[in-house]
């Protein structure tokens, strides 16, 4: 059993691990990478944008002059409020190069920019005022960032600003957001091992339910963009879903309850206790409704007392470390054999 100290360090490397895949799967998210790309689109008509009323939108004559001396376009670094009506979603673009987060922004407009910066098609327009009030919010940051730079503001520190103000934003939502990601990673990992099997047949999108059959060129594409769906349909007829309580089940041929999985990233050892009480809870539950079902713990920082009522808990078939398992091949490939044995017994 691992003492206190080295406990602790393992429950900190998990973190940092999670950290890391977080922040690759929000910036993803978040669309970041295509906003100046978006802009740009804009530049073949910026002669429909008028710029005679700048003055009303936070943007002081100096700054406007530098920017036209130079090769920027000043689509790129002011904000017209026409394109926001055009383009609500160029909200996260402005607002970021403007380096204000999001709760700022809320506080000082009223306005909340998440409604407008999803990376996905939207109906949603700003009015009026709204689109001026966030075009003189974001114009007098940039117009500051301009004369801080005196007059010297280049390309890449523009983009610097961008991904600098996304990292923050992403940042400040990771706190609360550790057993998600956690969550996301055991997922991903169900995945990838099902399409290195070769025995995906389809996929479940999320929000409409759809049927998306399998295409094995794109098994890249559908890794890096496994949160839109909440199941994986199997060559053998079985089924992998994702929720919530239980995070993940497996469902057998004939609509049964094969195995539920429970999740706990969470890296606080004093939390441990609470986080097996948790995910009981859901064991619980589902062998309520079916007393085969095989119930799988996977959690981090699993103290010597958790360790102990687990190991004496009828009610847990197995567990598994994640911090272990993220490291360890060996332990890796002990899960996933487990998990798919599971779904191939079932399948006949």
């Amino acid at each position: 059993m691992a003492d206190p100290q080295s406990l602790k360090r393992e429950a900190h490397r998990l973190n940092y691990q999670l950290r890391s895949t977080f922040f690759y799967r929000k910036l993803k998210e978040y669309g970041t990478l295509s906003l100046p790309a978006r802009v740009a689109e804009l530049f073949p008509n910026q002669s429909l944008y008028d710029w005679s009323n700048r003055s009303e939108w936070g943007i002081r004559e100096d700054a406007f002059q530098y920017i036209g001396s130079t090769s920027f376009n000043p689509l790129q670094v002011f904000c017209h409020p026409k394109v926001l009506r055009e383009h609500p979603d160029l909200v996260a673009y402005y607002r970021n190069i403007a380096a204000l987060p999001q709760k700022a922004v809320r506080y000082l407009t009223g306005i909340d920019p998440k409604r407008y910066e999803a990376n996905q098609p939207s109906n949603l327009v700003l009015n009026d005022i709204e689109a001026k009030t966030l075009a003189v919010l974001f114009n007098e940051h940039v117009t500051l960032i301009i004369d801080s730079s005196v007059l010297s503001l280049t390309l890449q520190e523009l983009e610097g600003l961008l991904f600098a103000s996304t990292g923050a934003q992403i940042d400040g939502s990771w706190r609360n957001r550790i057993g998600e990601e956690a969550e996301k990673i055991v997922q991903r990992l169900l995945i990838k091992e099902a399409v290195q099997r070769g025995i995906v047949q389809a996929l479940i999108r999320r929000q409409v339910s759809e049927i998306v059959p399998f295409d094995e060129q794109g098994a890249d594409d559908l890794l890096s963009r496994a949160d839109e769906y909440r199941g994986v349909m199997l060559t053998n007829k079985t089924s992998i879903l994702f929720a919530s309580e239980p995070d993940i089940t497996l469902i057998s041929r004939g609509g049964e309850t094969i195995a539920v999985i429970e999740v706990k990233g969470g890296i606080d050892p004093a939390g441990a206790l609470e986080r097996y009480g948790a995910a009981k809870k859901s064991f619980d539950k589902a062998l309520n409704a079916n007393h085969n079902a095989r119930t799988i713990f996977v959690a981090n920082a699993i103290t010597q007392e958790v360790e102990q009522r687990l190991s004496s808990d009828r009610s847990v078939t197995r567990y598994f470390n994640l911090a272990n398992m993220l490291n360890d091949l060996t332990i890796l490939e002990q899960f996933a054999s487990y998990i798919f044995g599971l779904l191939d017994s079932n399948s006949e």
